[in-house]
């Protein structure tokens, strides 16, 4: 709450955003209180929140339950890398319901081997379109986020990545090819991270 409101490592830079909140699989009980300050928080500030899920379909389920328990705002929290969460359409369809922000962030990640779970199959980026394409048909386009987790230095052009312009560059083309429409793409893209970001 003080590095919103006053500033974060004794500097007058206020954060905007709490998080990301990382989750194992199973939870454990310091992540499960860290979940518990987390609502608490937001339901003083009115502030974004963004969550690391465990690498379990059930985890970002039992993670909005946690934080809805102790105040917090699902319509202001946001489910990052459900592409590598969440693989079955029903029960994907089920999570939506509670009423979060639906991230898909791992564009430009593509690889046989995903050295953290490796029964996982990681999906492609256009696995990743068609499944933004399913829950638009299925009416959550105000819930989809998208983002691209460049997280190590391979990921940057710099090193032969796809860099911080691969969503528009390449994703954005391909969206509109599978017939996603301009304004449903600037909505996922500019109006919905605006929406999670502001303020209440």
């Amino acid at each position: 709450v003080d590095e919103v409101l006053k500033g974060a490592d004794g500097t007058n830079i206020k954060c905007g955003v709490v998080g990301e909140i990382g989750c194992s699989w199973p939870l454990t009980p310091s992540e499960h209180r860290v979940l518990q300050a987390t609502a608490q928080a937001q339901a003083q500030l009115g502030c974004p929140v963004i969550i690391h899920p465990g690498r379990n379909s059930d985890s970002p389920f039992q993670i909005i339950r946690i934080l809805q328990e102790a105040g917090a705002d699902a319509s202001k929290t946001v489910m990052s890398h459900l592409d590598r969460t969440i693989f079955d359409t029903k029960k994907l369809l089920e999570f939506a319901k509670l009423g979060c922000y639906l991230e898909y962030d791992l564009f430009g990640t593509e690889f046989l081997h995903y050295q953290f779970h490796p029964d996982i199959d990681m999906p492609n980026d256009n696995e990743r379109i068609a499944r933004i394409r399913m829950l638009i048909d299925e009416g959550y386009e105000d819930r989809i986020l998208m983002a691209h987790d460049v997280h190590t230095k391979n990921r940057l052009m710099k090193y032969g990545g796809h860099g911080y312009s691969h969503i528009f560059k390449n994703i954005v083309p391909k969206m509109l090819i599978r017939g996603i429409s301009q304004d449903k793409i600037d909505k996922i893209l500019l109006a919905n991270p605006k929406r999670w970001l502001t303020f209440k």
